[in-house]
């Protein structure tokens, strides 16, 4: 069972996409806000991070930037999620360091097939 960290403002897709992380058979914990991220990820230590990007305060991909750039955490996998899908947004996120880029609505089979395939390489 990995731990799963999931950031995003809107309180529904928190609880929809722990929801389904939890079917996947993996544990769940959230923030939904984007300030508090950095926070999360040292007390939680997750094995994967799924960031919305577009949030108050700290964008994801600000964040996935500030994430990837710490020795301590720069190898945790992030998947970006988010309705954004256009090329300009998929390329920030890559150079940010995301690994994935999903757009949202999130189909749940795909979803967690993405997300196991990355915690077994």
């Amino acid at each position: 069972m990995a731990k799963i960290l999931v950031v995003d403002d809107d309180v529904e897709t928190i609880e929809l996409i722990a929801s389904i992380i939890r079917l996947g058979g993996h544990e769940p914990h959230s923030v939904n806000e984007s300030r508090n991220a950095l926070k999360a990820v040292e007390t939680v230590m997750p094995d994967l991070i799924l960031l919305d990007i577009m949030m108050a305060e700290i964008n994801g991909i600000a964040l996935c930037k500030l994430i990837k750039s710490n020795p301590n955490h720069s190898h945790i996998p992030v998947f970006m999620v988010s309705a954004l899908s256009d090329e300009g947004t998929k390329r920030d996120a890559a150079n940010a360091g995301a690994n994935k880029f999903i757009t949202k609505p999130i189909l749940p089979r795909d979803f967690i097939q993405q997300i196991n395939e990355t915690l077994t390489t």
